[in-house]
């Protein structure tokens, strides 16, 4: 009876893995791999799992080149719609040709919203390419970075075609 006291009543039901790498795939293609120190899975209903002390994934394109990274103090998925929830420093940085530092992307909070197909921030975000910074109040953004836009940007810039015959 002392043992079934002992355990931990707000871990019933709670699936946990440490040191954690995940392959993710698609039609048998590495689409990135997931690291993280601990992960949780919250088998109730509704099930979900999380990544209380950080995460990292890194994509790859078709040839395995590495086309971007994503980092965050925490994530948690809900299994059931697959949407995502990260937050506390997130970080998404896109490469040209896998080596190169295309854009960074930082936010506060950061969602994947599945039937949408689209992230999703309603915070303050700074997006970094060379020579250009941007900021604004929310984005959204297709599932590669690709597209991208704020919600309310602000701050100045120039627009990549008004750099033609600028000397």
């Amino acid at each position: 009876m002392n043992a079934v006291r002992a355990l931990d009543k707000d871990k019933a039901g709670v699936e946990e893995a440490f040191n954690v790498e995940t392959i993710m795939s698609q039609t048998a293609h590495v689409k990135g791999v997931l690291t993280a120190p601990y992960m949780e899975r919250h088998v109730e209903q509704p099930a979900y799992t999380e990544f209380p002390r950080s995460l990292r994934v890194v994509f790859y394109n078709d040839s395995l080149i590495q086309t971007s990274i994503l980092t965050a103090n925490y994530g948690r998925m809900e299994e059931k719609n697959n949407n995502i929830l990260l937050r506390d420093s997130v970080v998404f940085i896109s490469y040209f040709k896998g080596m190169i530092p295309k854009e960074r992307l930082d936010c506060k909070e950061l969602k994947w919203d599945d039937k949408r197909k689209l992230f999703v921030s309603n915070t303050f975000c700074r997006v970094a390419r060379p020579g250009d910074t941007l900021y604004g109040q929310g984005l959204e953004a297709n599932q590669d970075f690709s597209w991208w836009q704020f919600i309310n940007a602000y701050g100045s810039f120039l627009p990549p075609d008004s750099m033609v015959n600028f000397d």
